[in-house]
């Protein structure tokens, strides 16, 4: 009779007990670069500075990957990798546009360097240096 008492005790303790689980948010290193800038663009090719908007978006599977959309201002969308601080846009060719390059993150924009070479003109590679702040 005791251990049912007991028993039965311990099954009320444990019945009325509420148990809660607490969801600590995900730091994803990538939302610190995720939005869009007004880039600067410097061509040591051509000798030329050139102005527009890139848009920096996160993948939706990767946790690491980025896109750059409209890079090189030729509505470009341009896969790259973010690790800490460091972008890294590995070789690919997009619409005839062979691209790859590297780039740092700072509190205040993006700084890439990289090489785009126009496949379908069979233009020079073309050497670019791009400052962007965020806006």
């Amino acid at each position: 009779m005791k251990r049912f008492m007991f028993a039965a005790l311990a099954l009320v303790t444990l019945a009325s007990c509420d148990v809660t689980v607490v969801d600590e948010p995900r730091y994803d290193p990538r939302d610190q670069v995720v939005g869009s800038y007004s880039m600067e663009e410097y061509s040591e090719t051509y000798d030329d500075y050139t102005y527009y908007k890139v848009y920096v978006n996160k993948d939706g599977y990767a946790d690491d990957r980025i896109y750059l959309d409209n890079f090189y201002g030729a509505d470009l969308r341009v896969r790259a990798f973010l690790y800490g601080n460091k972008i890294t846009i590995p070789y690919q060719v997009i619409n005839d546009y062979e691209i790859e390059g590297i780039g740092t993150v700072d509190r205040s924009g993006i700084s890439l360097q990289y090489s785009v070479r126009d496949l379908y003109e069979n233009t020079i590679t073309d050497y670019c240096q791009t400052y962007g702040d965020y806006r």
